[in-house]
């Protein structure tokens, strides 16, 4: 298992990384949640030594590794959110290319090519220039290069951000097949509707920490009610009329056609508004970071 505790990090005035302590459990997938500038992708580049931090620990199995990242990168493979592979280069130039750098014997590269290629469907297109590859398939290309080193930790910076809905969801069954493996899986993303494909949350905000738990523990401990609420009239009018009555309690929120309220305690009961149908429901990832969001401030 790996930990931070008390990790900070600065760029000038800006506070990108504060006191920041999580854990990333073992042959799990652990999802590091928040909005564009929270300090994602700061902290995976720390993790992996291509940023320094200011002040805290990082831990290896119980160790301070301090100031040498060797223990950890040579357990590692880490995929930034940008693709950053040869485009001139063929999908497998690009693969021969960071087999060299990894020194793959020649025997077991070809074996290993042939099975990533298969796994991630990419062997149609291996004589393919990255250049013409879709955004899903540069993503897969690149998921390939850094599992050539055979990482038992794989650190993914929003891989999926760019990427078309079904080409998200072939990459997250890759994951999946990855964790089934024994690898330690950490995803950096915005988009909590994929956070839920996780086992361990950590919720950030402005640098800081404002939740960590396992996703099933999340919501079984979650202090608040949720109901799906759709309204006799146009949603978007009945949430203006509550906000206009002055209701305290609560928050009340639009979702399509329909209202989700947030019941914080037993005293405020539902909004005054006309309903056609209620409807209690497990919160979501999205509910439940609003809710802590809204308590952090």
């Amino acid at each position: 298992m790996i930990r931070m505790e008390h990790v900070s990090k600065s760029f000038g005035a800006i506070r990108a990384l504060d006191d920041v302590s999580m854990k990333i459990p073992q042959a799990a997938i652990t999802i590091l949640a928040g909005p564009d500038g929270a300090g994602k992708s700061t902290l995976a580049k720390i993790l992996v030594g291509l940023a320094h931090r200011d002040s805290g620990s990082i831990l290896l199995d119980s160790r301070d590794i301090g100031t040498d990242y060797g223990p950890i990168t040579a357990i590692s493979g880490y995929m930034p959110e940008r693709f950053s592979l040869y485009p001139d280069l063929t999908v497998n130039e690009n693969l021969n290319f960071f087999a060299d750098i990894h020194q793959v014997p020649p025997r077991r590269r070809e074996e290993m090519k042939e099975r990533l290629l298969e796994k991630t469907g990419m062997l149609p297109f291996k004589n393919r220039r990255a250049s013409a590859l879709s955004g899903g398939m540069k993503q897969k290309l690149a998921l390939s290069v850094i599992l050539l080193a055979s990482p038992q930790l794989i650190i993914l910076d929003e891989p999926t951000t760019g990427v078309d809905p079904l080409s998200r969801i072939e990459f997250f069954a890759i994951i999946e097949d990855l964790k089934r493996e024994g690898r330690t899986i950490l995803i950096s993303t915005p988009y909590l509707d994929e956070a839920e494909k996780g086992d361990h949350i950590v919720f950030i905000k402005k640098g800081r920490v404002l939740r960590q738990e396992s996703i099933d523990e999340l919501k079984r401990n979650f202090p608040a009610r949720l109901f799906r609420i759709r309204p006799e009239d146009n949603p978007l009018a009945a949430l203006e009329r509550w906000h206009e009555s002055g209701s305290a309690g609560g928050a009340l929120f639009l979702r399509g056609q329909y209202l989700r309220y947030l019941q914080e305690s037993p005293e405020q009961g539902l909004p005054a508004i006309p309903m056609r149908e209620v409807t209690e429901q497990e919160p979501t990832l999205e509910d439940i970071y609003i809710y802590y969001e809204r308590h952090a401030d």
